[in-house]
């Protein structure tokens, strides 16, 4: 999430650049920490993506509040959906407070309902962000089972893999706090063949921007696992329907992710192994942009789905291109 970078090139904070190491730093930036009962409270205060945010990455909160939701849930349960809305950005010198609230506990399903605030300047209670979380037991059998594959050529592991370098305007800077905690690799900005045969007028840009990653930290639970997941897939959809589209971030004024839909299709996910993300966007209108990243592992197996609707204001001046 890119919440707002209207005051580009702020003086780092010292958590976000100290020389740490950057494996346990990772695990300490997603962990959190008991407050009291169903109250917890972010290890650390969160990051920023990068240099053109001034505020705290979307990414982080989310990241905050799966690992919140699931110290309040039996180890038979795993995370299956968690949806909601981003309320105002996070700020980065001072830790996330997550209050859970319990809806349903039955055999099958345990529900939890997440708020993240931040204490104001004032002492006041500040909302950041709200969702609800869903938890599946492992169902002994089912009826269907099956995978969409990417458009991106597999195996990821294969070490010959080309990377690319980026296409497209370049916002340098952007993802640069992430990389301390993300080994990211670009292997395609391309246009979908399907698309392009179908593409009229005013079609959504027929691109889709593909990369590999992994993380190096030592992760152990599935909370763990799934946290940092949830870190990463916040990543450039709030971008991309500017890029897509062929122009810079810094032709607008404003973007932000306004909610999102996180589902995931198997708790079994090792982040150390490399991944494959897709983005793709594929509505855009009243200065609201709707996009999608998809995550599959090595075998080709999807196993995560981000959707986001996002705020995409231009500049005053901005002509778009006929």
């Amino acid at each position: 999430m890119v919440s707002g970078y209207n005051e580009m090139g702020l003086a780092y904070r010292d958590h976000d650049c100290a020389h740490v190491n950057e494996t346990v730093g990772y695990y300490r930036q997603i962990a959190v920490e008991p407050l009291g009962p169903d109250s917890y409270m972010s290890a650390m205060p969160p990051t920023r993506m990068g240099s053109l945010a001034s505020y705290a990455y979307g990414g982080n909160t989310l990241a905050i509040a799966v690992n919140a939701a699931y110290q309040t849930v039996q180890a038979s349960f795993h995370l299956y959906s968690i949806c909601g809305h981003y309320i105002r950005a996070a700020r980065t010198d001072r830790r996330l407070i997550c209050q859970i609230e319990r809806v349903r506990d039955t055999r099958t399903f345990q529900t939890r309902v997440i708020r993240v605030s931040q204490e104001g300047n004032d002492a006041s209670t500040q909302l950041c962000f709200i969702a609800s979380a869903d938890f599946h037991i492992e169902e002994p059998r089912s009826m269907v089972t099956y995978s969409t594959l990417p458009q991106t050529s597999l195996p990821l592991s294969n070490t010959g893999i080309s990377t690319i370098p980026p296409q497209g305007p370049k916002e340098h800077g952007l993802y640069q706090n992430l990389e301390r905690f993300l080994d990211m690799q670009p292997i395609a900005v391309a246009a979908s063949m399907k698309e392009e045969e179908q593409k009229g007028p005013s079609s959504a840009p027929s691109r889709f921007s593909a990369e590999r990653f992994r993380v190096q930290a030592p992760l152990e639970s599935e909370a763990e696992h799934i946290s940092a997941l949830a870190f990463y897939m916040d990543k450039g959809l709030a971008y991309i329907p500017a890029n897509h589209s062929g122009y810079a971030l810094t032709d607008a004024s404003a973007c932000a992710t306004l909610d999102f839909s996180l589902r995931l299709f198997t708790h079994g996910i090792d982040l150390r192994q490399w991944h494959l993300t897709e983005a793709t966007t594929s509505v855009a209108g009243n200065a609201r942009a709707f996009s999608e990243g998809r995550v599959w592992d090595e075998n080709g197996r999807l196993v995560a789905s981000m959707t986001q609707q996002t705020l995409l204001r231009p500049k005053a001046g901005f002509h778009p291109r006929i």
